[in-house]
């Protein structure tokens, strides 16, 4: 994720939970810091999601797991934001719990079904002037259950909270700016099922969202649902905005009969178009739109490439490719755009 200061942060989760920042062009090292403190045997992992910078001394991380010791200290508990002071890569201690957006859902177990406990896992945010929207995949401990669909609006002002649904979709951990419109942002909801992949659950549960967040509140301002396209791909997957009306998706292989395919979907018509297609699953990885250039950037780590394409009479053409450090055998799988 990058700073807007020269600056990109890399971020390493599950089990090792530290954020990197680094300077750019060099590559040079800014700073680290770890997301949790010593937690001895306990096994909990706070599992960073992202850095969401908001000033020269504060950024915000999102911690998606819970301590389910009801005894942890403050800086141990995750399900929250913590502070860090970018400057120089450390915790400020400064918290906002988001635990008032936990809720409960039906899982089915050998004994039947039972009401469990879901968390509100807070995953990607952005910064919408004081106030940052951090979507929330609202799973279960053991990911067998899964609340409404939610972002949650975090006030930095008075480090209030508050949730706003999304009716009829789930697991809406994914929020992305909307270039040159400051004040609208999509969220990404790539839905939720059990078995993992069942796709007629998938279908039902998945879609994004449009919403414009101003002083008086949020709007939902469109919503794209793939149950309401039955024919259509479902392309939620790694998504990345073109503009306030388009983006693009990834609808993934199942390893058998279908491959990574990427979609340009109108949010407004319904329509997909098939951009770029793969040869395996789980390929296609992230892309960046470029609005300036009207680039698109698409990173396949079967080929070893990042793909590009340009806007020719409104549609996205293949213009080139670039193999990325061959040597390494690191092949890419997310392409940012740094301004």
């Amino acid at each position: 994720r990058q700073a807007g200061d020269g600056t990109f942060a890399v971020i390493d989760r599950y089990f090792t939970d530290v954020v990197t920042r680094f300077f750019v062009p060099s590559g040079n090292l800014n700073g680290q810091v770890r997301t949790h403190g010593d937690v001895g045997d306990s096994g909990f992992s706070s599992n960073p999601q992202d850095f969401i910078f908001a000033g020269e001394d504060s950024a915000w991380v999102p911690r998606y797991e819970s301590n389910l010791n009801l005894s942890a200290p403050p800086e141990n508990q995750g399900n929250d934001l913590i502070e860090v002071n970018p400057a120089d890569m450390s915790l400020t201690g400064a918290r906002i719990d988001l635990s008032s957006l936990d809720t409960t859902a039906t899982a089915m177990t050998s004994d039947g079904a039972v009401e469990v406990d879901v968390f509100a896992r807070p995953s990607r945010g952005v910064l919408v002037g004081s106030t940052i929207v951090v979507g929330l995949d609202r799973i279960s401990a053991n990911f067998d259950a899964a609340g409404s669909g939610m972002v949650a609006l975090v006030d930095l002002e008075d480090e209030s909270v508050a949730g706003v649904e999304l009716p009829g979709l789930q697991s809406c951990g994914n929020v992305l700016p909307v270039p040159a419109v400051p004040s609208k942002v999509v969220v990404a909801c790539v839905g939720f099922a059990v078995p993992f992949g069942d796709e007629p659950q998938v279908r039902a549960s998945s879609g994004i969202a449009l919403l414009d967040v101003n002083e008086s509140g949020v709007t939902i301002e469109r919503v794209w649902r793939v149950a309401d396209h039955p024919l259509g791909a479902i392309a939620v997957n790694s998504v990345a905005v073109v503009d306030q009306q388009r983006v693009v998706g990834v609808a993934t292989g199942d390893f058998e009969t279908t491959v990574d395919e990427l979609y340009l979907i109108d949010l407004v018509t319904g329509s997909q178009e098939l951009i770029h297609d793969s040869t395996g699953s789980f390929v296609i990885g992230l892309s960046a739109y470029d609005p300036n250039s009207e680039m698109l950037y698409v990173p396949d780590a079967i080929e070893n490439v990042v793909v590009e394409f340009a806007v020719d009479e409104g549609r996205f053409v293949e213009v080139g490719s670039t193999e990325i450090a061959p040597s390494l055998s690191l092949p890419p799988t997310k392409v940012y755009l740094l301004d």
